[in-house]
């Protein structure tokens, strides 16, 4: 498996995976949603076909399928941040391939578990604010001053300190701290809504403690400085 099948793989799903998220989203005439969903189908199996093992076959469709999956976020910090990273440079491409292999292998058991635990924890919504059922009826709730970037949860992890009464699965204690893998480069609870480039919190209604101080001035301030980074890499490019 090298890393340019890999990545060109990866990448074609993507870009089917959005076109398909965003006929779901609108109404679109019958004949162009099967055609494009077939061309969704074939990517995804020539991406899953790179795992030789049937349950990683299995583990990685099932994420690829599910609306929620953050393939976004993953492709640009877990795929193309990390190859350009100093560290990897001497990496050979089988080693960068099977690198981002697991990425996305772990991120997938990751997120499926997450997916589990609120299946059972979210009946009406009251640990994510939504039903989280895949149905693209269901919109996001109103943002008020959030735009959904995602750009707060751009990070390993942090204290796993849960307000009020909730009492989390233990799993989710060394999710959020970022403990549960290496390759953890921003929350695993940050969910995408079907491929539009919104994230979301999955567990917002019982979310960290230090999830709650990060307000709408502490947004402002990431903005900007992220904006200013923004420039100065153009510059120096």
């Amino acid at each position: 498996m090298f890393v340019s099948v890999f990545h060109q793989r990866f990448i074609s799903f993507c870009n089917e995976n959005r076109r398909r998220r965003a006929l779901e989203l609108q109404d679109v005439l019958q004949k162009e949603a099967i055609e494009v969903g077939n061309r969704w189908d074939e990517a995804r199996k020539s991406l899953v076909s790179l795992y030789p093992e049937r349950e990683r076959k299995d583990t990685v469709a099932r994420a690829l399928a599910d609306p929620y999956f953050n393939l976004t976020m993953l492709q640009k910090m877990n795929i193309e941040q990390f190859a350009a990273e100093p560290q990897v440079a001497e990496l050979s491409d089988q080693q960068l391939a099977k690198i981002a292999g697991d990425h996305l292998l772990e991120w997938a058991t990751i997120f499926l578990s997450i997916r589990r635990d609120i299946h059972h924890l979210n009946k009406f919504g009251q640990v994510s604010g939504m039903k989280l059922l895949g149905s693209s009826s269901e919109r996001l709730p109103e943002p008020g001053w959030c735009n959904y970037c995602g750009g707060c949860c751009e990070i390993r992890g942090g204290p796993p300190e849960f307000a009020g009464a909730f009492s989390p699965p233990k799993s989710w204690l060394r999710y959020f701290s970022g403990d549960a893998s290496k390759y953890q480069r921003f929350c695993p609870f940050l969910f995408e809504y079907f491929a539009a480039g919104k994230f979301f919190c999955a567990i917002y209604r019982v979310k960290p403690n230090c999830c709650w101080v990060f307000e709408r001035e502490e947004c402002e301030f990431l903005q900007n400085d992220l904006a200013r980074k923004r420039v100065a890499l153009r510059l120096l490019g």
